[in-house]
């Protein structure tokens, strides 16, 4: 192993500390060692420091940063970006995890895709410790930007590995607190103008849903998309003026998505302003109607 670490690992947690032993063990039972830990811990009151102690006797280059992000976690992923010696950072948060071969095939695919400043791969979805879903992420040849932006694609933060001096050039992650929640989202919008994404069509990892998710917080995170949408909506049409309909369609589907979350959450006059505001943006939205409909009747999905 070299003096530079291929991969610089980010971990951000916070009273995690029984999640975030799981998921430092995933890392260190990589097939692929060449890596550095990064465990960005948001003054925790728990047995987090333990954790990483324990985890630093099996292995060198662990180290464990302690921050106040105020409830950012985009702070704490930015320290850690500074902090990365690796070529490579691999973004995991603290209550998901790896499969034992993900570094190893993450590697494959940059070494066989140099010109790639991103590498995302599939996931299972975990909700409450039960394999729900997978989660596939599909081509990645296509116009990732409009695909975010128009059609709702998203990455999986703990599947995406991004070359440092990207990182470095980009700044890193938001810290604009009203896009807490989806600050991912806009990275990877911003990313995307930096160079080609590469996916990994193999589940490689677990992005777990428990009930202390923050993005189980129906308000925040239905705001935040709306923030984040109507920001990029508004660059867009600043550089394609002539495109309005495209947009009214694309900030309908936006606010129906929202409305969705505050429909899942319970909170029906939210929900219920949200498919509004969608319909009025794009009537032919049959999926806005539908989230109408259950709001005032109280029945959530």
């Amino acid at each position: 192993m070299g003096e530079i670490p291929f991969f610089s690992v980010v971990i951000p947690t916070y009273n995690y500390a029984d999640f975030l032993e799981r998921s430092l063990n995933s890392v260190l039972n990589q097939t692929f060692q060449d890596f550095e830990i990064h465990v960005l811990d948001n003054s925790s009151t728990d047995h987090t420091v333990e954790v990483v102690e324990a985890a630093q006797r099996e292995k060198q280059r662990i180290y464990l940063h302690t921050v106040q992000n105020h409830g950012v976690i985009a702070y704490s992923r930015n320290v850690g970006i500074k902090a990365a010696k690796g070529k490579w950072i691999a973004f995991l948060d603290a209550d998901d995890l790896w499969l034992p071969e993900k570094l190893e095939t993450v590697y494959r695919a940059i070494l066989d895709n140099p010109d790639v400043i991103l590498v995302c791969h599939d996931e299972w979805q975990v909700v409450d410790g039960v394999r729900k879903n997978q989660m596939q992420l599909g081509d990645s040849t296509a116009n990732i930007y409009e695909r975010i932006l128009f059609q709702g694609f998203s990455l999986f933060t703990s599947a995406v590995s991004v070359r440092k001096d990207i990182a470095f050039k980009t700044g890193g992650f938001s810290e604009n607190k009203e896009f807490i929640t989806v600050e991912d989202t806009e990275y990877w919008l911003r990313l995307s103008r930096e160079g080609r994404f590469f996916f990994v069509n193999i589940i490689l990892g677990e992005w777990h849903i428990h009930g202390s998710n923050a993005s189980k917080n129906a308000e925040i995170h239905s705001q935040a998309m709306v923030a984040v949408g109507e920001y990029y909506f508004g660059l867009w049409l600043q550089k394609y003026p002539k495109s309005q309909n495209k947009v009214l369609v694309g900030r309908g589907r936006i606010w129906t998505s929202a409305g969705r979350y505050l429909l899942k959450g319970k909170k029906f006059s939210m929900s219920t302003r949200y498919a509004v505001k969608a319909i009025s943006l794009y009537p032919f939205n049959w999926k806005a109607w539908v989230v109408l409909f259950l709001s005032l009747l109280h029945v959530p999905l």
